[in-house]
């Protein structure tokens, strides 16, 4: 996946991840309102409401962490898959000593050797793979079935 897709794979992704927290003794109730409190969060993040900054993706999958942390039983897997693609990027990024502003028109940053380049763009790439996407759609017909949440549908 080209760099300069990978901001805009990290809006559209944040659109669709919007649940919040909930744990295995907490209810369903509790999920769903954290799930609404969240997405306030995540859209500003994403950007969707006018707000970001450069260390937008590390806070969200922050607040993807959290999810999965307190996540029911029955979406734990899915929010594992989700939050270790993205936790993937924030890692190689990391490694590169890169900030994701940094990757425009698809091309290598100054001071991003190609090895740790070549890294970002595999994990980018895992983002939309199809175990993410499905992740990413059962958490997103959850919210809708059952927490009454409407998460954008901007991945699947």
């Amino acid at each position: 996946m080209p760099a300069a897709r990978v901001g805009t794979v990290a809006a559209l992704v944040l659109l669709l991840v919007a649940p919040a927290a909930c744990s295995d003794e907490g209810s369903t109730d509790d999920y769903c309102a954290a799930l609404s409190d969240e997405k306030a969060t995540l859209e500003r993040l994403s950007g969707r409401d006018g707000g970001s900054g450069g260390d937008a993706i590390e806070q969200s999958v922050q607040v993807f962490e959290r999810l999965r942390d307190a996540a029911p039983a029955d979406l734990r897997d899915e929010w594992t898959t989700y939050v270790n693609a993205w936790r993937g990027l924030t890692d190689a990024l990391d490694a590169a000593g890169a900030d994701a502003s940094v990757f425009r028109d698809g091309k290598r940053p100054e001071g991003v050797d190609p090895e740790a380049y070549d890294a970002i763009q595999d994990a980018a790439g895992k983002l939309t793979s199809t175990p993410v996407r499905e992740a990413s759609a059962g958490i997103e017909q959850h919210a809708a079935d059952v927490c009454d949440v409407d998460l954008g549908g901007a991945v699947g």
